[in-house]
């Protein structure tokens, strides 16, 4: 199962009520949905790095441009409409749907940037020396530890560890936890070892 983020920039409490309830319901993916505060979208996208961002275009002034082009990691940016807009007004984001659409057809729209995600996600596989980084940190080392572990200095850990967290998007141990087990980096018993040994 898959684990996403979704961020929601809607000026509405019914309309980011009812796309929470919709995409929960979504098979195959587990999502985390959180409401994005208008006045501190900059913070709060840096911050979440959500994998999509459905936002009303005319809900506050954003400049979609800066959102698009400042990322340090692809969001997917999907628009609500909830009436007709110019193609040039809704020109960043990567995809629509509307207040009116079906529950099936929002999701539809979503899975569909989801699989172009995924198949651009191909080209960004972590590379061996990232795969170590990923051990280390689920073993618990310091990025003293898994430099002095991997015969590199600090800064080489924590380049390494700027373009695992770009790539795959996930910022806590546990989360890379959670990677590196589906991965087969690592296996559950050498985990629960690792946790007796340090007791």
């Amino acid at each position: 199962m898959r684990h996403l983020t979704f961020a929601l920039l809607l000026p509405s409490a019914i309309q980011s009520a009812g796309m929470k309830a919709i995409l929960r319901k979504m098979p195959d993916i587990n999502c985390a949905v959180v409401d994005l505060d208008a006045a501190n979208w900059i913070e709060d996208v840096s911050r979440g790095h959500p994998s999509v961002l459905i936002a009303d275009p005319l809900c506050c002034d954003i400049e979609w441009e800066v959102l698009k082009s400042a990322s340090s990691f692809p969001v997917k940016l999907i628009a609500l409409l909830s009436h007709q807009m110019p193609s040039d007004s809704i020109r960043w984001f990567d995809d629509t749907f509307s207040v009116y659409d079906s529950p099936d057809r929002i999701i539809e729209v979503i899975k569909r940037n989801l699989v172009q995600e995924s198949e651009g996600e191909r080209a960004k596989d972590l590379s061996p020396r990232e795969k170590e980084v990923v051990v280390g940190i689920v073993k618990g080392l310091s990025n003293k530890e898994i430099a002095a572990e991997m015969n590199v200095s600090v800064n080489t850990i924590m380049t390494h560890r700027r373009n695992i967290a770009s790539k795959l998007h996930i910022h806590t141990p546990a989360g890379l936890t959670i990677y590196a087990i589906v991965s087969n980096l690592v296996r559950l018993e050498d985990i629960k070892a690792d946790m007796d040994d340090r007791k």
